[in-house]
């Protein structure tokens, strides 16, 4: 009867040390996922804590480029309604140089 006991003890205690390992080792697991999801969260947050910083800075260039555009189309206009007078200017010229038939 005692070594009954005794083996069954001993039998309760190998499962108990295999269900422990198990527990050990999912606890293990748990740890590295924690770490790394800590680690992932404090990259996204330095990240995202310069995001708004750099978009405004972004938003800001692009309204200079805009301005900067629409200067230019304003100059491209001048531009092309000078050569029109040149063009017009010449036709002019031309005409006057010729002898009338």
């Amino acid at each position: 009867m005692l070594t009954a006991v005794v083996i069954i003890n001993l039998m309760i205690s190998v499962v108990c040390f295999y269900i422990a390992a198990r527990v050990w080792k999912i606890k293990r697991t748990i740890a590295r996922f924690e770490m790394r999801i800590a680690a992932i969260e404090r990259r996204s947050s330095n990240v995202l804590g310069k995001s708004p910083n750099f978009f405004a800075k972004r938003q800001q260039g692009a309204h200079q480029l805009r301005r900067n555009y629409q200067q230019l189309e304003l100059q491209l206009q001048q531009v092309q309604q000078l050569l029109g007078l040149l063009g017009l200017g010449r036709m002019l010229w031309r005409r006057r140089d010729r002898p009338l038939r």
